[in-house]
């Protein structure tokens, strides 16, 4: 089965409501090609006599779930139909893992092509490689060896693995190797790792490792050149280098096997890790974290419940990433980047706040990488209590991803979002749902699962219009969509006055069209800005030479409840949080924003804003001059405003001009004009 044939089936399994439009735009292919490719798909199930694949007029695809097995049949052939890019991948694998001289028959009868076309590839992958730091060298005697500096080979090896997940198995690793035991040994090193570590890695990288290993381990006990190269400090330190130090069998490793060994275990994204017994790497990157979400805290004005453990679960992403981006290697996880407002001032934000993780590991993070985190703070902002729906939800799923514990957070309160009307219990791995007893009705997973209760097959990074084409497909097949009585009966007038040929047809494009409008995404809201909640109204010029900071509280906060913005025990609420040692709701040096959750007494949006010449004392010897109470009833939307007030903060020109103002009209006027000036060069 050919390359083209086992995409166009895997994105059916995966969109099973795409058009054939979206196919050939996604697949960068031709409707004729498309047509061809089905046909042939068609003969094939025909011949195995299982249901064939119709197309509708609309241009979406009808078939049975079976033609995944036609992917599976397809790998039992040992490659089929390779494309260029994959002859390529697959010789450089082959001298990767022979670390003597290969002939020009052992890789024509690996790949079963002409003899033309595999000295067409080597020449392409000596391109590559070179791009590598590496060398495949020629003997006319002996034929083709990969030549270089060992911790190039193994990078090398990582990249090729980890973006070659359906080429580079662990089957082809032992068809080359004829090696099972080592096969076998990687295996248990890597569950003994998940078993000292309380680990779980993800499903992706499980496999990703197993390869390495088994490579690692191969070119060791299979190479005569040992290398002396000096023990990296950065991977010395850590217990899971400690640990392979004195595992039995790796005796004989030398330094830079055993460094990528344990490089490949630190880089590799956990779906979960329970043990807290951190080495001195741990306790370095939790310290950054506690650092990265204070200030996360400090410029989004977010309340984290339980914010210890959210810490940890961030360690078992940030962790394995830092060495990614220190090392050089890829993460299998990817985001497609969104282009609205919020998240482009969350993804400055959180690209500011890791700039000291940065230096540390002497390296700048990638926008990938700051992507995936943006998401997870992103979500956090979501799901805060405020947004949460609190009617209980009959129908009880699942979440199973493939990626790690970033992902798969991400993915579930993805689908929170688009589906309030089902209870998601929790996530898992595929190897944890192989063994879990959980009682669910659906199942929405990254990959097809064996499995008789009704499942979605999803991807993390969904587009809107795949939000939409999802929330349809599942309301509709568990026949709790709300907007059915509504469509019947427009479909009743239009019947009155055109003739229908297809009833079903327009009702399902009606009802898209319907869920479409009504789908509270919260990428297309538009962002507020400062003046949204700050009215000419709710400012106040304190004028007593000697104020007591409650006071100044009291007065400052005195508009928003007159505007019935808050209730009283809101004012309550802040004292206790300015009391308290921890209190973080500073802006620079002058201003004071003490805030809180809105189940503390929160009515509607507002920040009040007191103006005192005179120094403010405020507990634990701290001294402002202006106190803003901040009062937001939710949180996915203000990130612009959170974010000018923050730049006001910091500008001690516009500060020092507000503190001259002689009333509260020239104070609003100052700020407007700042904000104003922010606009637009936030436009340019």
């Amino acid at each position: 089965m050919n390359e083209r044939i086992q995409k166009i089936i895997s994105l059916l399994l995966k969109e099973p409501n795409i058009t054939i439009s979206e196919m050939m735009q996604k697949l960068s292919l031709s409707r004729r090609q498309i047509n061809y490719a089905v046909k042939l798909i068609n003969n094939t199930l025909r011949a195995k006599h299982f249901p064939e694949i119709t197309r509708h007029k609309n241009g979406t695809f009808e078939y049975d779930t079976s033609i995944r097995l036609l992917i599976q049949a397809g790998k039992e052939d040992q490659f089929g139909e390779l494309s260029d890019h994959d002859r390529k991948v697959l010789i450089i694998t082959y001298l990767i893992l022979k670390t003597s001289y290969v002939s020009l028959n052992h890789l024509t009868s690996f790949l079963k092509y002409s003899k033309t076309t595999v000295i067409s590839d080597i020449k392409e992958a000596q391109k590559f490689v070179k791009r590598n730091n590496l060398e495949i060298i020629y003997n006319r005697v002996e034929g083709y060896s990969l030549k270089g500096e060992k911790d190039d080979i193994y990078k090398l090896a990582t990249k090729l693995f980890l973006n070659n997940p359906n080429l580079i198995t662990s089957d082809l690793i032992i068809s080359i190797t004829k090696n099972r035991t080592i096969a076998k040994k990687a295996t248990v090193l890597i569950l003994d790792i998940e078993e000292k570590f309380k680990a779980t890695f993800s499903d992706i990288y499980f496999k990703a490792l197993n390869n390495l290993f088994q490579t690692i381990l191969y070119r060791s006990q299979n190479s005569n050149c040992k290398s002396n190269c000096p023990s990296d400090p950065f991977i010395t330190e850590t217990n899971e280098y400690k640990f392979l130090k004195t595992y039995s069998g790796l005796e004989n490793l030398d330094n830079v096997d055993l460094k990528w060994l344990v490089l490949e275990i630190l880089a590799s994204n956990v779906y979960d890790k329970t043990n807290l017994q951190y080495g001195s790497d741990e306790v370095k990157i939790l310290h950054f974290i506690h650092q990265i979400v204070e200030g996360f805290k400090q410029k989004t004005l977010v309340q984290i419940d339980d914010q210890k453990q959210f810490e940890k679960r961030l360690m078992n992403h940030l962790r394995p990433a830092c060495y990614r981006v220190k090392y050089e290697l890829p993460n299998i996880e990817k985001l497609e980047l969104n282009n609205s407002e919020n998240h482009q001032i969350l993804f400055q934000i959180i690209k500011n706040l890791i700039r000291p993780l940065e230096d540390w590991i002497g390296k700048t993070f990638p926008k990938g990488e700051v992507q995936l985190l943006t998401y997870y703070f992103g979500y956090l902002l979501a799901s805060t209590p405020e947004n949460r729906d609190i009617n209980k939800p009959i129908y009880k799923a699942i979440v199973v991803c493939s990626n790690g514990i970033i992902m798969s957070n991400i993915l579930i309160k993805i689908l929170k979002e688009i589906l309030p009307e089902l209870n998601f219990i929790c996530t898992m791995s595929i190897r944890e749902f192989n063994n879990s007893k959980e009682r669910f009705d659906i199942v929405f997973t990254t990959l097809p699962l064996n499995t008789n209760k009704i499942q979605f097959v999803v991807k993390p990074n969904m587009n809107y219009s795949e939000k939409i084409g999802l929330r349809y497909r599942v309301l509709n097949q568990l026949k709790i969509e709300k907007t059915d009585k509504e469509i019947n009966k427009l479909l009743e007038l239009i019947s009155r006055y055109a003739n229908l040929t297809d009833n079903q047809i327009l009702k399902a494009d009606i009802n898209r069209m319907l869920l479409k409008q009504n789908f509270d995404n919260s990428d297309n809201k538009k962002s507020h800005n400062l003046l949204s909640y700050l009215h000419p109204n709710y400012i106040v010029l304190n004028k007593d030479t000697n104020i007591e900071w409650k006071v100044a509280l009291h007065k400052a906060i005195k508009p928003l409840l007159k505007d019935k913005k808050i209730e009283k025990r809101y004012e309550f609420e802040l004292q206790r949080q300015i009391n308290n040692p921890d209190n973080y709701s500073f802006l620079g040096t002058s201003i004071s924003i003490p805030h809180s959750l809105p189940k503390t007494g929160i009515l509607d949006s507002g920040i009040g804003f007191l103006v005192s010449k005179t120094p403010i004392e405020m507990p634990y010897n701290k001294t402002v001059n202006i106190i803003a109470p901040v009062a937001f009833s939710h949180t996915d939307n203000k990130l612009k405003a959170i974010n000018q007030f923050t730049s006001l903060a910091m500008n001690k020109n516009i500060i020092n001009k507000i503190l001259s103002c002689k009333t509260s009209f020239e104070v609003y006027q100052i700020i407007l004009k700042f904000v104003e000036e922010e606009e637009k060069n936030g436009d340019k």
